[in-house]
């Protein structure tokens, strides 16, 4: 049972005791705890220091702070198998970033912090099972897009109870325009400087301390471990690249990247200025690669045919290591779709013909559009007739756009497209199983995001079988 995650600024987790608040002024756990980037035999363990979340600095000393950190076979931490101190540093805005290794593969642990005299929340995380190994299920949950004043995060509070084994974050983890209306969140209270649109890296931390406040995005957090790569709204709606943009727009991309590596249970490395590498790939045994693509930061074009839309550099390195693991399946995560639904592009066409070539069927996992859009991979769009290469993912949103089911105009125009399978215009997201012989996979839509509590439902299961391109509705 995944523990449960702190609901507010004071108030910590159901047994995470605390002692005397001794030199903070609040709870300095007010942001849960989170993991991520599971190997094998490591897991990336995160929290940050913030007992007053919502103004510049959290109420943090301008020094470094020592923090605890342990890794227990069970939730009380009868069995620590693992502990050590590091230090929540200011310039890093008191994050802390822990890669514990020695795990053994496939396991459940639970983990927590201690700063002075206080505990953190519990958090439940795993490690992969071993490369090579045989593994008979896998479940993970694909999410993106999740705007905070549009809506409550209903949907996490269901994922964090569903078995997750790995959370897969597809982008705009935060938005970061105007705060204009808080009215779907009722009672709360926005400070005039987290208002503002983002443009300092002190702007982009309090949005991202505004967001993880949220009760149920913690609970998501501490349930499971993520693997987060970022869309647009992390740095400014559509960009691509920056250089092209100047150095206004260079430094805004700088301080939104730094502000997502510290919020973030990720093994990127920080960035260097406006730059930083996050796509990457990890195997789940002997049954599935998965590689994280960066759909934003090497953009120059969308259709450029000898500039890639990934960058050359990220297109290569996909490109040969699609058999980078012996596994099943291959699953390939992004913010954006390479193409449109209907519309083709140079990068897309090479990558899905280098899947072609080598006879790998890709599950391609996508978000941005705030629709859930399931549709047969085609060689060649727009020809109905070409070879299925795979199947598409598009997630819908967390908030995103509101309440569902979006406009049946819209459905009907994706659906005009007889290798669309399925559209849905509720927010959710979608639940997959992998196993052996095929990939079960459920939408899971939430009636409304506008008021809280939300009810959930299973809108609609697929199922692909291992080594037959192709979604079937079931």
């Amino acid at each position: 049972m995944a523990a449960t995650a702190a609901v507010g600024p004071a108030t910590p987790a159901v047994g995470a005791p605390v002692g005397g608040l001794g030199q903070f002024s609040s709870y300095p756990f007010s942001l849960g705890v989170a993991s991520g980037d599971p190997l094998n035999d490591s897991v990336i363990l995160w929290t940050r220091l913030a007992p007053q979340p919502l103004v510049i600095g959290s109420g943090m000393p301008n020094q470094p702070v020592p923090v605890h950190w342990q890794v227990a076979d069970d939730e009380a931490f009868t069995t620590i198998v693992r502990e050590g101190e590091t230090f929540a540093l200011p310039e890093n805005n008191h994050s802390v970033h822990v890669d514990v290794r020695g795990l053994q593969p496939d396991r459940w642990y639970f983990y927590r912090f201690r700063c002075g005299s206080e505990l953190s929340p519990v958090g439940r995380t795993r490690t992969l099972p071993a490369l090579g190994a045989s593994v008979a299920s896998f479940t993970v949950s694909q999410m993106s897009c999740q705007n905070w004043q549009t809506g409550y995060f209903t949907a996490y509070r269901y994922m964090a109870q569903d078995g997750i084994d790995l959370g897969l974050h597809l982008g705009d983890y935060i938005y970061e325009g105007s705060i204009t209306a808080v009215a779907p969140r009722d009672g709360a209270t926005v400070p005039d400087e987290i208002r503002d649109p983002c443009q300092s890296v002190d702007q982009y931390r309090l949005r991202y301390s505004l967001y993880k406040t949220d009760p149920d995005l913690q609970a998501a957090h501490a349930a499971f471990p993520w693997a987060v790569i970022r869309d647009d709204h992390e740095v400014s709606n559509d960009y691509r690249g920056g250089v092209d943009q100047g150095p206004q727009q260079l430094a805004r991309r700088a301080a939104g990247y730094k502000a997502w590596w510290e919020n973030m249970p990720t093994r990127c490395a920080p960035p260097v200025g406006p730059d930083q590498r996050i796509y990457r790939r990890f195997a789940v045994g002997s049954l599935a690669q998965f590689d994280l693509l960066d759909s934003r930061q090497y953009r120059t074009a969308d259709n450029d045919p000898l500039v890639s839309k990934l960058g050359n550099e990220q297109e290569a390195w996909l490109i040969d290591g699609i058999n980078s693991y012996d596994t099943t399946w291959h699953l390939l995560a992004m913010g954006q779709q390479l193409g449109g639904v209907a519309t083709s592009s140079p990068t897309r066409n090479r990558i899905y013909q280098a899947y072609y070539d080598r006879n790998v069927s890709p599950v391609i996992l996508a978000g941005d559009l705030h629709w859930t859009l399931v549709s047969d991979a085609l060689l060649a769009l727009p020809d109905p007739t070409s070879p299925i290469v795979g199947t598409q993912f598009i997630g819908t949103s967390i908030t995103s756009t509101g309440d569902g089911p979006g406009s049946q105009a819209t459905k009907d125009g994706w659906l005009k497209y007889p290798w669309v399978k399925y559209a849905d215009g509720y927010r959710g997201y979608l639940r997959t199983v992998i196993t052996p012989t095929g990939l079960y996979s459920t939408q899971r839509d939430v009636q409304f995001v506008t008021q809280p509590n939300a009810p959930v439902w299973d809108a609609q299961r697929f199922y692909i079988a291992a080594g037959k391109p192709g979604v079937q509705l079931v």
